[in-house]
């Protein structure tokens, strides 16, 4: 009897302290959404319409400031980091005075248990 006792308390102390599974984020999901972000930018609708409209939680700092994009494009398929994916995109914009300027960043995407668009700190 004290040999089950231990192991069903072993058992029960084993299911308790194991930790729950994150949800990772599918890659052609994430990919769609990138995509659903930066054809919005580019049609001239503002981040907070844009949230408004899609429930994706976006934050890029050049769109907030009111910079226009011209072009982007996707460096590769993205890649699989934890929970999220990893998106290199060349983006082309303009600023209020039309000067332009070509730039690069890594972005976070998830799209599961929120959908998310993040620039990556320091790309």
């Amino acid at each position: 009897m004290a040999p089950r006792l231990a192991f069903c308390i072993l058992i029960l102390t084993w299911i308790g302290c194991s930790q729950p599974r994150v949800p990772v984020s599918d890659l052609a999901a994430a990919k769609s959404m990138v995509e659903k972000v930066m054809e919005s930018w580019k049609s001239g609708a503002s981040i907070d319409e844009f949230r408004q409209s899609s429930g994706i939680i976006v934050s890029e700092d050049l769109w907030k400031r009111g910079q226009t994009l011209l072009s982007y494009q996707m460096k590769g398929e993205g890649e699989m980091l934890g929970p999220n994916v990893r998106f290199r995109i060349t983006l082309s914009c303009s600023d209020k005075s039309g000067k332009k300027s070509e730039r690069t960043f890594n972005y976070l995407v998830t799209t599961v248990p929120e959908k998310t668009f993040f620039r990556e700190e320091g790309s």
